[in-house]
C-alpha cells in the first residue's frame, strides 16, 4: 500500500503528540446493506497485531489488513481547515470532512 500525505495534512498530523506504539489509524469498515458501502474513520490509536505501520513524512500511519482490502493500492490524505481531512485514491473519493479523534 502507498499512502501520500499531502503537505496540509502532514502539517496538521505533525501537531499531534503520539505515544509509544501509537499512530493515525486509517480505517475502512465494510458495512453490509442493500448496496456496497464502507465507512471511513481517522483516529489516533494503538498498533494492533493485524495492522501494518507506514511511516510517511515522520507520521506513523496504521492500516489494518481488513481496511487494506477495502482501499485501493494508492491512497491520499489531505486537509482543509474548513472541510477537515479528505481520503481519496485516483479511482474515488472515499470521504470528505473526516475528523481526527483519539480512540
Amino acid at each position: 500500500m502507498n499512502i501520500d500525505v499531502k503537505p496540509a495534512a502532514a502539517a496538521e498530523l505533525k501537531k499531534v503528540e503520539y505515544k509509544e506504539n501509537e499512530g493515525v489509524r486509517i480505517e475502512s469498515i465494510f458495512i453490509g446493506s442493500c448496496s456496497i458501502a464502507s465507512e471511513y474513520h481517522l483516529k489516533i490509536d494503538q498498533k494492533k497485531d493485524n495492522d501494518d505501520l507506514f511511516i510517511v513524512d515522520d507520521i506513523p500511519l496504521l492500516v489494518s489488513k481488513e481496511s487494506q482490502e477495502n482501499l485501493h493500492e494508492s491512497i491520499s490524505l489531505d486537509f482543509n481547515p474548513a472541510m477537515g481531512y479528505k481520503l481519496t485514491s485516483a479511482e474515488e473519493t472515499y470521504r470528505y470532512n473526516l475528523k481526527l479523534e483519539r480512540a
